[in-house]
């Protein structure tokens, strides 16, 4: 069972790394409907790289807390930290989506 949350720690973290060191533009479809699309330029791209490297700590954290040998609830200051990410990967993910351009369609 963990090698799930390890591949998606691995996917994060590698796909994070691409959009944040590339920066590619490219176009995803709408989730409601596949006829609206969304232009990702570099900087959408970048904060969504960002936004997937904040998961890839958070997952992380996640691995360290859960699949310890003496397994033991994280301490307040660890839970600080979690709570910062989580806010920082929603505000990222959010501005990559709010400066991606919609496509005609």
């Amino acid at each position: 069972m963990r090698a799930f949350p390890v591949a998606m720690f691995i996917l994060c973290l590698l796909g994070g790394l691409y959009l944040l060191a590339v920066a590619p533009e490219f176009a995803l479809p709408g989730r409601g409907n596949p006829a609206h699309w969304r232009q990702f330029g570099p900087s959408a791209a970048r904060a969504l790289g960002g936004g997937l490297l904040a998961i890839a700590a958070l997952a992380m954290i996640f691995l360290r807390h859960h699949y310890a040998t003496p397994r033991r609830p994280p301490g307040p200051a660890m839970q600080k930290i979690y709570f910062a990410l989580i806010v920082l990967t929603l505000g990222l993910i959010s501005l990559a989506f709010n400066l991606a351009e919609p496509l005609p369609g």
